[in-house]
């Protein structure tokens, strides 16, 4: 007969019949004893160290997403509870399954405010699904049964447990296997609601469709995608979605709605249903004006299926709400749909013709842009430095020599054209902003979760996320952190952990040398409001001192390279995945410019007045092989 199990391998017992390999942390005292059951091997976790419990906190989100299992984050009293928290929001806000054990105080020290010692729950439950502190070490199987239950039952989000240490070394007195209640929750709605949604879709003259996380989650590509061309509907996403919530490559998609209120409605002009779809996000603004109506136009008749009641009819009246699983339910609506005499098919194929003929303009103007972005190569540069001798050679050198500014979104399309290469696909976490429509159109991506973001907004999570990612999918995937150079500076000790365990993500990072995001917020707030700050340069401004990312990688043990010539970006992404493909992480300092270049470099223009008697062709020439 085994010995009675001490309270934390009772709580590892629950964690390994999850399925779940990891658990990520920052030593602390009160948690040793948690930490020193991974070394054995009956409790078959592995323990992840990092340096900041928001990276501890970000690495589990990103195992949870990856893994399709929840993540654990092990996390330090009161400066780990409030520590986590921007990541513990964006994981709230995205729909993230992870299980918080936070380290307590011994219980019999409590009531008396000892040292690091704050009531837990109150700190970090608000973002979570369900926070609890241990009252005594019988507590712990019930506890456990309960978290799992709620980390595995929809809407998927955190859960907040405090453990005082002196229950993790006693024993319970109940000494039963770890088992969890699952709640088969994959039902079809209601054949009422499910009805009036058919009814409404059908009579709708031009319906649009906005999709959520939510389809993601449920795996609806296919069932979206019927929809769409069954009704002849564009297909918007919500924004700032932490999913590819519909296939990039396909007429239909739209695009994120634009993050300002007049942007929404101009999207949205013309239609006259939205069917809302697994949408989580309902208000991604930061500027809102009553006088201009509510965030989706007021004209608009509102369809909503969601698994989430509260996501349905959140901020505005919903004519029909259907609560059920998206997956199940979509196909009676499409059948229903297709069905109904009301439905206007030789009006739903004029609306598919005409999305089909907008998507060719628009995958025109964008392979117009992939042109724009291509790298000038061997032979052009060649031609450059066989010019005739009319050109001094100092001009010469200058013109071949002088880096060709990279606008930000050339990283976007320049990884596009190295996926088409690559043996295995790509997982791309975006914190990027500034270039993220570009990272969302013109990168391919075969599933929801091989784009990752957050919908939170807690700037931080990538790379601490890329941690967990890489652990979950191992060989099977390329792991790609494309992040600016403002996110990267809250967690590039990220890049220890990264380092110690030899995980092979390409982290890109797109350096302007400043906060990008926020100079176009600003602009925002100017073309709605009027008012113009100051001298935004003061603040928004990263570069003095110049961040390095190459160097602040190689304290780490990290190789990378620092690119700031349009030229050479292709082929440095191409070394970049060489590398990780060899089991490494590699970092790029990717140097981009604010905004487009303009369309010579000055020592292009110093070799066009230099040779202004030189025939027109010439310099025509010249100028094609130009940056863009």
């Amino acid at each position: 007969m085994s010995s009675p199990k001490l309270g934390r391998d009772v709580i590892f017992d629950y964690i390994r019949d999850a399925g779940i390999e990891y658990i990520f942390g920052v030593p602390g005292t009160q948690e040793i004893p948690l930490i020193d059951a991974t070394t054995i091997p009956e409790n078959g976790v592995e323990y992840i160290p990092t340096l900041h419990e928001n990276i501890a906190m970000g690495a589990a989100m990103g195992y949870a997403r990856a893994s399709g299992k929840p993540g654990v984050a092990l996390v330090h009293i009161t400066p780990g509870a409030a520590n986590i928290v921007g990541n513990l929001f964006d994981a709230y806000t995205s729909n993230i399954p992870v299980l918080v054990l936070c380290g307590q105080q011994h219980s019999d020290l409590l009531i008396q405010e000892p040292l690091l010692g704050s009531d837990l729950v109150r700190t970090a439950g608000q973002y979570t699904k369900w926070a609890h502190e241990i009252r005594s070490a019988d507590e712990i199987p019930l506890v456990m049964q309960r978290a799992f239950k709620e980390l595995f039952t929809p809407p998927f989000r955190p859960v907040f447990v405090s453990v005082p240490w002196d229950f993790l070394i006693e024993q319970p007195t109940l000494q039963e296997p770890a088992r969890s209640t699952r709640i088969a929750h994959a039902v079809t709605g209601d054949e009422a609601g499910i009805a009036a949604a058919v009814e409404t879709l059908a009579n709708a003259n031009n319906p649009v469709l906005l999709v959520g996380d939510g389809v993601g989650e449920a795996g609806a590509w296919p069932e979206i995608e019927g929809l769409a061309n069954l009704l002849g509907a564009a297909v918007y996403s919500e924004f700032q979605a932490s999913r590819m919530n519909y296939p990039n490559d396909l007429p239909h998609w739209q695009g994120e709605l634009a993050p300002i209120q007049d942007g929404i409605h101009m999207q949205l002009r013309g239609y006259d249903t939205i069917f809302l779809i697994g949408v989580n996000s309902h208000a991604q603004i930061s500027i809102f004006r009553w006088d201009k109506g509510p965030i989706l136009p007021a004209d608009l008749v509102q369809v909503a299926l969601h698994n989430d009641s509260w996501q349905i009819g959140k901020n505005y009246f919903t004519e029909v709400g259907v609560l059920g699983d998206i997956k199940k339910t979509l196909p009676p609506i499409i059948s229903g749909i297709a069905a109904s005499p009301h439905f206007d098919l030789a009006s739903a194929q004029a609306r598919n013709a005409n999305i089909l003929r907008l998507g060719a303009q628009r995958d025109a103007a964008f392979s117009a842009d992939a042109d724009q972005f291509q790298l000038l190569d061997s032979a052009a540069v060649a031609e450059l430095e066989t010019v005739d001798s009319v050109v001094s050679e100092e001009s010469k050198t200058a013109v071949v020599d002088a880096p060709v500014p990279i606008p930000g979104q050339q990283v976007a399309f320049a990884l596009a054209e190295v996926q088409k290469t690559l043996d295995r696909p790509i997982t791309v976490l975006n914190e990027a902003f500034s270039i993220a429509s570009s990272l969302q159109k013109v990168v391919q991506y075969d599933s929801p979760d091989a784009y990752f973001c957050t919908s939170g907004g807690s700037l931080g999570f990538s790379l601490p996320a890329s941690i967990g990612f890489s652990l979950a999918v191992r060989e099977e995937r390329y792991i790609v952190n494309v992040i600016g150079d403002g996110s990267a500076l809250f967690h590039t000790n990220s890049w220890w952990t990264s380092a110690k365990f030899d995980l092979p993500v390409l982290y890109i990072v797109v350096n302007d040398a400043q906060y990008s995001s926020l100079v176009i917020g600003l602009g925002l707030i100017e073309r709605v409001y009027g008012w113009r700050p100051t001298n935004p340069a003061t603040y928004l401004s990263l570069g003095e001192p110049e961040q390095d990312f190459v160097d602040i990688a190689k304290t780490f043990g990290i190789d990378g390279k620092v690119v700031d010539d349009g030229r050479k970006l292709q082929r440095a992404i191409e070394r970049g995945f060489r590398a990780v493909a060899d089991g490494k992480p590699y970092v790029l300092d990717i140097r981009t410019t604010p905004a487009l270049p303009p369309a010579l470099p000055p020592a292009m223009d110093v070799l066009l007045a230099e040779r202004s008697s030189a025939d027109a062709e010439y310099v025509e020439k010249l100028r094609d092989i130009g940056p863009p």
